[in-house]
Parts: structure tokens; C-alpha cells; sequence
């Protein structure tokens, strides 16, 4: 009975905790309690709890909104409008420090959302398995290994040197397994990147082997891991590693060998490209390309949303038919002006343009296009992803590859039927490869990842008519972000 109420208080403590002091920052008070007996008691109390870890990860701080926004804040394809500390202001500029809020906020919500992962982790192991027998213990323990792994590799796109550098040797994060239960169990030292990155594949190890092939319903299938999403995202933790031999290994257990690259395997869920990019974006959000995406609804509504930020004011979205703050809108500079992104290609429905007014000509993002209250699904991984990562792990490996063209002009003729790339060289293979990225995934978090593990500087923002942005080399102080002061209040041996 003394472990069963252990297990259930910190259950929910980890879950349900949403706004702390300092202090609570570690050891978080709930709101509400269920009694601690009964959290691993009956299975539907147990998917209950995985309810929660989803929940969690999908918190306004992480995938929820935050991690994403800050992301292209950084990255370069988005300019900030009036430089909103409150809205990404300072990431934008470059000017994060131990202190700034966005710093503290994406690591304070990310280790919740593993602390959630752990202590649920424990209770299984101790109580829970029992109750919800072998198959839904195996289950739900690799949708929480995958959650905290998706999480470790948020994090280290932000606050640690690209796997590149010294061969993942440089200080990585605080490598926490076991559920916090108080201030004598903070301290911990950062483990190298390359030990976070191997715990990261070793949960999707587990995940692959331990979860279901599919769900009852497309949209459990889209909304919840399956034995797919844990291997479409090891593509991407391989590919960031630079290990183009796993790339290769991991999405060939995806993609045919020949076009129209579907998944092969009957038995799990069904992987293409839809012939239309924005169905995928759109209501009910279940297409064929979508492998795990973060739901929201009515009831359910981010606290900070990706459209609240990017979808522009009433007064420079109209005719839009729906409306933002207009906090961040589309460089002029950046990939939209790329001549090889046509007029005709679908992608550029996904952009708005400023039809009159001070800001006529302006873009805007509209990947995210539902109004108030901002109800859009997030895309977590999606199969055009797969494909772009196999087709750069191919041309690494072996140059001037057929199939890797191939998956290129798959995903550039799913939007733009007139382009075939016809690369002359690998390095314009890659180039065109690394271009269809920006183009494909601009808006979903995905460029600042790709800038760190390709060593490439955070480029320069000169927006017109506003205050510039210098470039950010890897060798500078703020291309990272730095360890935030509530971690280093807290956790003496975070050096």
C-alpha cells in the first residue's frame, strides 16, 4: 500500500502540475489528486496516466507550440514584428541568456514532461504491469520511452553543441531516468551529447519492438505512437548524428524501394504522400503522410498557438478569414524567394501575402490556419520526412544516387508536377536536398536542427525597414542556448 500511494502522488504531481514557484519548479503541487491507491490500479486508470504524458508533451512550452516557435525564430525564415520578448523576441534576436523566460520555459515544461515519463516508467515496473497485464504494460511503456525520447531531442536542438562537434563528446544535458521525489535527488551532471543521443535510440529501440503495428482508428493512429512513428523518428535522431548507414537501415523498413515510395509492411499503418500537400494540414488531420502529430480541440486549445504567432492582424490578413497577433511573419529574403519554388507549387497556398495597407506585399505563414482558439493538430514527423532523410543519408553514402533523386522529385512533384531535378554532382544533390527541406517543412521547428547538424552559422535577418540581425556562428556564445538559471539554482553539479 506505502508504494502504491508513492506511485500515485508522484503520478500526478508530474502530470497535473502546470504553474510553480521556484521551488515548485522541482517538486510541482497538484491541483487535484486521485487517491493514490488507485493510479495503477485498473487499465482504463492506467490509460488514464498515458493520457497525461501525452498532454504533457504537448504542454504550450514544448510541442505544444514553444519549442516549434522558438525554433524559427531562431532559424532565419521568419522575422518578428516588433521583437516581443514575451513572443520569442529575444531567440529571435539572438540575445537569450540563463535567464531569458523562453530559455527557462522550454526546459522547465521539457523535463516535465520526462519527470511525467519516468515516475509513470517506475509505477509500471512496480504496479502496474499486474494490473494491466504483459501486451498494454509493453504498450504504454514504449509510448512513454518514445515521449521522453522525442523530448531529449527537442532539447538538444537548443541547449547543446550538434553531435558533429567533437563527435557528441561536448556536455550534453542532465540524463534523467528515474522520477524526481525531491530536492536530495536534483543533482545531476550533464551527461555528452553522445550519451543522450544513445539513450535516445534505445527508448526507440524498445518503442519499436514494443508497440502496436496500428490502432483502431486513424486518428489514434495519427495522435498516438505506433511501431512506424518510433522508426520514422529514428531517421530523423540518425540523421543528426550524421550515422547515414542507420538512416538508411531504419527508413528502408518504411519506404519501397521504387516510386511511389509507400510503406510495404500490410500489417502496420499505411504510409504515402497524398497528392494534395494541403490536406494534410487541414481538419480531420489523418492523412496518409501524418505519423504522429499533437491534437488539439476546442476543449483542449493551446495556450500559446503556432497560428496566434504567425497568422498576421486583422488588418493585414484580409480576405485571410482568419486572424492572429501577427508576431512573426515570412522573410522576403529566406527560402520564399528561392526562383526554383514556383508560383504554381501547392506549398505557396501556405503563404499569405499582405494584400494592401503600411504592409502590402507582406507573407505570412498559414500552415497553421485555424482562427481563435487556434485548434490546428502539430506535426510531430511526417512521412515526407522519411523520405528526405533516406534521400540525403543515400546521397552521403553514395554520391550522385538514383533512388536518392527519386524520393527528391517525389516529394518536389507532389506540389510542383513541372520541376524534375536532375542533379549534376552530390553536392548539388544535397544542396537541392537540403532546399526542398526549407521549402517542405518551413513553420514546423525543423530548419534550426538542420542548420546545427549541417555546421552551418544561424544566418543573418535583414529584414527591410527593420533592425538587423548579425549572424550567429558555431563557435559563438549564444548558438546555443545556455543551461537556464533555475537548473543551475537547483542542480549543483550541472557545472
Amino acid at each position: 500500500m506505502k508504494n502504491i500511494k508513492y506511485f500515485g502522488l508522484l503520478l500526478m504531481v508530474a502530470v497535473f502540475a502546470i504553474s510553480c514557484t521556484k521551488t515548485e519548479d522541482l517538486n510541482p503541487v497538484p491541483t487535484t489528486l486521485i487517491a493514490g491507491a488507485s493510479a495503477f490500479e485498473t487499465p482504463a486508470r492506467i490509460s488514464n496516466q498515458v493520457n497525461g504524458l501525452y498532454a504533457t508533451f504537448k504542454g504550450t512550452g514544448l510541442w505544444g507550440s514553444n519549442y516549434i516557435l522558438y525554433s524559427e525564430a531562431r532559424a532565419g525564415e521568419f522575422i518578428s514584428t516588433n521583437q516581443n520578448p514575451l513572443q520569442g523576441g529575444l531567440t529571435y534576436m539572438m540575445l537569450t541568456d540563463a535567464g531569458t523566460t523562453d530559455v527557462n520555459i522550454v526546459w522547465q515544461q521539457a523535463y516535465q514532461a520526462i519527470n511525467a515519463c519516468n515516475v509513470f516508467l517506475e509505477g509500471m515496473d512496480a504496479l502496474g504491469r499486474k494490473a494491466a497485464g504483459d501486451s498494454l504494460y509493453n504498450n504504454y511503456t514504449a509510448e512513454a520511452k518514445v515521449l521522453r525520447a522525442i523530448t531529449y531531442y527537442s532539447l538538444l536542438q537548443l541547449y547543446a553543441q550538434p553531435y558533429r562537434n567533437n563527435a557528441g563528446k561536448n556536455p550534453g544535458l542532465p540524463l534523467r531516468l528515474k522520477g524526481n521525489t525531491g530536492l536530495a535527488d536534483y543533482n545531476l551532471a550533464r551527461s555528452t551529447v553522445a550519451e543522450v543521443y544513445q539513450q535516445i535510440i534505445k527508448d526507440l529501440d524498445f518503442a519499436e519492438n514494443n508497440l502496436p503495428s496500428k490502432y483502431a482508428s486513424a486518428a489514434l493512429n495519427t495522435t498516438r505512437v505506433n511501431k512506424n512513428s518510433a522508426i520514422a523518428f529514428k531517421t530523423r535522431v540518425y540523421l543528426t548524428m550524421g550515422d547515414y548507414t542507420n538512416v538508411t537501415v531504419e527508413a528502408n523498413k518504411l519506404v519501397s524501394t521504387t516510386a511511389p515510395f509507400t510503406t510495404t509492411n500490410a500489417t502496420r499503418t499505411t504510409h504515402s504522400l497524398p497528392a494534395d500537400i494541403t490536406t494534410v494540414f487541414k481538419s480531420p488531420y489523418t492523412s496518409t503522410e501524418s505519423m504522429f502529430s499533437v491534437a488539439f480541440s476546442a476543449a483542449d486549445a493551446p495556450g500559446n498557438s503556432l497560428a496566434t504567432n504567425f497568422l498576421p492582424n486583422s488588418a493585414d490578413g484580409t480576405g485571410l478569414g482568419a486572424a492572429g497577433t501577427g508576431q512573426f511573419y515570412v522573410f522576403e529574403q529566406g527560402i520564399v524567394s528561392d526562383a526554383t519554388w514556383k508560383t504554381t507549387d501547392k506549398r505557396r497556398n501556405f503563404i499569405f501575402t499582405t494584400p494592401s495597407g503600411t504592409n502590402k506585399g507582406r507573407f505570412w505563414c498559414t500552415k497553421f490556419v485555424v482562427g481563435t482558439p487556434f485548434t490546428d493538430y502539430i506535426p510531430v514527423i511526417r512521412y515526407s520526412e522519411v523520405l528526405l532523410n533516406l534521400a540525403e543519408a543515400l546521397a552521403n553514402l553514395n554520391g550522385l544516387d538514383t533512388r536518392s533523386t527519386a524520393l527528391l522529385n517525389a516529394v518536389r512533384g507532389r506540389s510542383d508536377a513541372t520541376t524534375v531535378f536532375i542533379p549534376s554532382s552530390k553536392a548539388d544533390l544535397i544542396n537541392k536536398i537540403i532546399a526542398e527541406r526549407r521549402i517542405e517543412f518551413f513553420g514546423e521547428g525543423i530548419r534550426n536542427g538542420d542548420i546545427m547538424r549541417l555546421g552551418l552559422p544561424i544566418p543573418a535577418k535583414t529584414p527591410t525597414g527593420s533592425t538587423p540581425v548579425p549572424a550567429s556562428n558555431p563557435s559563438d556564445g549564444n548558438y546555443i542556448w545556455p543551461i537556464p538559471n533555475n537548473e543551475a539554482l537547483y542542480n549543483k553539479l550541472i557545472g
